[in-house]
């Protein structure tokens, strides 16, 4: 039966309106051709064609000395230093302010049909690897508020070219679900003395009704108030504010990113997802204020239907498929 969920974080209301009738095939509304029609000889990111993008900022090799991850800036920016005069005319009611900040682009990989479901665990921790060394050359810059590292694959996701790549896009000011989720987890903080992820994982784990897999140092989950079909998080089992922090363990988190695509892969096949990674950003202000509170991890939402007009004129999501019921799924097939 339909009915509302709250996010324990958030506090963001959410519908679950599901009906099992079907398949979990039979909820992928999007049929999509997934990649974008490009070929190696007119690619960018493709090996020998360096040349082609702005001169990496960070770069991984292999045991040959090859390249395997770099990061560019990207050439067409989203964000970037507004011109004297580019504003548009401001009052009391109307703000504008300048657009500086940081856009880099993280080329995955040399191989041109590489990507997540065709993955090596050892592929997955360069990309984060190199994820992590950036993070860090940002904490030079004090004016920005917030580092936000994405992943579009597919067409309905949102991607451009069919190499695989993610990006990193870094503002003077924390975007809106962020600053949502710091303050939600720091009011938690203050009032329980306690974090509240490091609280839902021990709940999860007790409850095992949406627990997908795990390993030694991490656990994905189908979150409880789940906005999307097959939504997943990765999270640290010890508490880390940043995976900065957690860098030690980035081949174990590697290891259960490449166990959870193996399981979409089994379950929906190459479906078009995004991803996102939730971190205390070392560019933000009065950091140390939220590292109690703040837990790191990886939000993967497979892109199974579009949002609708109830969704985009309440700001409420409806999920029609229950996170237990996505979980099992998850949990039964073979990540072989």
């Amino acid at each position: 039966m339909p009915h509302i969920r709250k996010d324990p974080v958030t506090k963001q209301s959410v519908i679950i309106a599901s009906d099992r009738t079907g398949r979990p095939s039979d909820y992928i509304t999007v049929k999509d051709d997934k990649r974008i029609s490009n070929t190696e000889l007119n690619c960018p990111f493709c090996k020998g064609h360096e040349n082609i993008t702005p001169n990496a900022s960070i770069s991984i090799f292999d045991d040959n000395s090859n390249w395997a991850v770099r990061i560019v800036p990207n050439k067409y920016p989203i964000i970037a230093e507004t011109k004297a005069g580019e504003l548009p005319n401001t009052t009391n009611l109307f703000n504008a302010s300048s657009s500086k900040g940081f856009h880099d682009v993280i080329i995955e990989n040399p191989n041109h049909n590489f990507n997540f479901y065709n993955a090596k665990s050892e592929d997955l921790l360069k990309i984060f690897d190199a994820v992590i060394l950036r993070l860090k050359e940002l904490y030079k810059e004090n004016d920005m508020q917030y580092s936000l590292y994405f992943k579009n694959f597919g067409r309905e996701a949102g991607a451009s070219l069919y190499h695989s790549h993610s990006q990193m896009i870094t503002t003077p000011f924390i975007p809106i679900q962020m600053f949502d989720e710091i303050n939600g987890a720091l009011e938690y903080y203050n009032e329980k003395n306690k974090c509240v992820y490091c609280d839902i994982i021990a709940e999860e784990k007790k409850l095992n009704e949406r627990v997908i897999c795990e390993n030694k140092e991490f656990i994905a989950i189908s979150p409880f108030a789940s906005r999307f079909p097959y939504q997943i998080y990765i999270l640290p089992k010890k508490h880390f504010d940043s995976i900065i922090n957690s860098s030690d363990y980035n081949f174990d988190f590697a290891d259960i990113v490449k166990d959870v695509f193996n399981r979409i892969n089994k379950l929906l096949g190459e479906v078009s997802f995004n991803y996102v990674l939730h971190t205390l950003s070392p560019t933000l202000k009065q950091k140390e204020k939220y590292s109690y509170s703040n837990h790191w991890f990886l939000d993967i939402i497979p892109k199974m239907s579009k949002l609708a007009g109830y969704e985009l004129g309440s700001g409420v999501y409806i999920n029609s498929i229950n996170p237990e019921d996505a979980a099992k799924d998850l949990r039964d097939v073979s990540s072989i």
